[in-house]
């Protein structure tokens, strides 16, 4: 009789412990779906940002967090172990409001135990399976979100830092051309909704590609996001260059006195540079409008021997070269300003680019220098008259820009300048030579009352090379070749070109001999340097 009793109890009582896990597990599930399906609760990139700039508030020039989608484990996981929490604990109280108002309204109906007590234990019994349920979803949950932080965080780490490695090997700095600024890491726009990212790096946000705000899927590296996306500059949006942030960029300022002949080097010497490219089988285009533009204007002067327009003092001659076709390309920014900023501070932003230039080339009239013009017939000279010489003293000029430089605590510990006498051809014209190579010319300059200027530039300078060029176009490798200035500061920081024979040895090796002769120290000794300074190669 007592096996047929318990064989009697035992079935029902089973059936009411299925029932309430059954209705345990409905209730977690349904909070788990209303949590990650049908009502989320989605942390929206603004909020994610506006949490990180509470964290981490932004400094003075610093920009704040990207508009992205977090990745899954840095936060969302949060959220929505949170909401299913918040789930199961309503659901649980609406099953358990019958029993508060039975409680509540019907205490009498306690005559019927046990009754309530069945009652009260299938829903503690339900409860406790939903409380399980989600305990279990929560550890997993945070285990797995930890687990793949544990592997993304050093992954992204490692990742940067092979950005970093490659970014310093190859420079690839990206310079603005509006606004001069430049910067180790441009931004770059979403081409959906044109928002810019300004830290497009492998982290919290991504590690192989990001997600905007609006949807839309980016690379979270340079190397990729600099071919993909345009790369906007981080100061004032301006676009840059395709591959800018991606690619060795070199720039080179060149600056020199009022009808120096600034402005027509540099087309002769791009003029020059085109074809030693050609030689080499290596591409010349120009990536913008206005680059080309600049570029198809000059060249067209410089190629019919026409003469070159006077540069405004409103604007700046400023115009970007690549040299070679996508990954393995290499932009080179070319500057030029009027001379009349370089004889005051009254724009001191028209000179920005000085600041930044990694290899200088100053460009010297040999109609400016006294002796000269006196041995010509003096300033009104017909020789004179014809080459538009400049009125300034070269080393005002020279020193104005120095100045700058090192007011500005740029360093000059890995500068190059390349001093270019101007109009050799003109001043051959009028039965003068200068010397061909650099220490000869830095002699002559030196004879001729410049010797202040060989010492200053051989003092606040790494490197130093002298060089003479005609103002016309000359062949590759020809005498007065407006290349070679140009080819020895590129080929110096890297870039592939066929070696001129003269520059193969190192920087400024035909200058090495004392040339002041035994009565002063000569323009190769160095003083002791008291103020660190680096004209050239600045935040490289």
């Amino acid at each position: 009789m007592t096996g047929t009793q318990d064989y009697y109890y035992t079935y029902p009582v089973a059936g009411a412990l299925g029932c309430a896990i059954a209705v345990g597990l409905a209730v977690f599930a349904v909070a788990l779906v209303r949590a990650l399906v049908s009502d989320p609760d989605l942390v929206p990139p603004a909020a994610d940002q506006a949490e990180q700039k509470t964290a981490h508030p932004v400094g003075p020039g610093e920009f704040g967090p990207d508009l992205a989608w977090p990745l899954y484990p840095f936060r969302q996981s949060r959220a929505d172990v949170a909401r299913a929490r918040r789930n199961v604990a309503a659901n649980n109280s609406a099953i358990w409001r019958p029993v508060r108002w039975f409680n509540r309204e019907a205490k009498g109906l306690w005559v019927l135990f046990p009754i309530p007590v069945v009652m009260f234990s299938f829903l503690a019994l339900a409860s406790l399976t939903s409380w399980c349920c989600y305990l279990v979803y929560a550890v997993v949950t945070t285990v797995s979100a930890g687990a793949s932080r544990v592997a993304l965080v050093p992954a992204a780490a490692l990742l940067r830092s092979a950005e970093r490695v490659r970014r310093s090997r190859l420079r690839t700095d990206a310079a603005c051309m509006r606004c001069f600024h430049v910067t180790s890491w441009p931004a770059y726009q979403c081409p959906s909704c044109l928002r810019p990212h300004h830290d497009v790096q492998p982290g919290r946000l991504g590690v192989l590609f990001r997600r905007c705000a609006c949807g839309t899927r980016l690379p979270m590296r340079a190397s990729l996001a600099a071919w993909r996306v345009t790369p906007v500059c981080q100061r004032c949006g301006a676009p840059l260059a395709v591959g800018a942030g991606a690619v060795r960029d070199i720039r080179v300022p060149v600056f020199g006195d009022i009808s120096a002949g600034k402005t027509r080097f540099l087309y002769a010497s791009l003029n020059s540079l085109t074809a030693t490219a050609a030689q080499a089988g290596l591409a010349v285009t120009f990536p913008d409008k206005d680059s080309q533009e600049q570029a198809d204007f000059g060249l067209g002067v410089i190629r019919s021997g026409r003469e070159t327009a006077k540069t405004s003092t409103n604007g700046e001659v400023s115009l970007t070269v690549r040299l070679g076709v996508g990954r393995p390309s290499e932009l080179v920014h070319l500057f030029d300003a009027a001379g009349e900023h370089f004889r005051s501070a009254r724009r001191p932003d028209a000179l920005r680019f000085l600041d930044d230039g990694q290899g200088l080339v100053y460009i010297l009239d040999p109609f400016s220098i006294a002796v000269v013009t006196e041995r010509l017939g003096g300033s009104s000279a017909p020789e004179v008259v014809r080459a538009h010489a400049a009125a300034g003293d070269p080393q005002l000029t020279y020193d104005e820009v120095a100045n700058r430089l090192r007011d500005g605590g740029v360093p000059a510990s890995r500068g190059r300048l390349a001093v270019v006498v101007s109009k050799h051809d003109l001043l051959r014209q009028a039965g003068l030579e200068l010397p061909a190579d650099s220490g000869p010319l830095a002699q002559w300059l030196w004879d001729n009352g410049l010797h202040n200027l060989v010492m200053s530039a051989r003092r606040d300078f790494a490197e130093v090379r002298f060089f003479t060029v005609a103002s016309q176009a000359v062949p590759p490798g020809g005498p007065d070749d407006p290349g070679r200035p140009l080819r020895w500061l590129l080929t110096a920081h890297g870039v592939k070109l066929p070696p001129d024979p003269d520059l193969s040895a190192g920087a400024d090796t035909a200058d090495t001999a004392d040339t002041a002769g035994s009565a002063d120290p000569g323009p190769r000794q160095r003083p002791a340097r008291t103020a660190p300074g680096r004209h050239a190669g600045a935040r490289s």
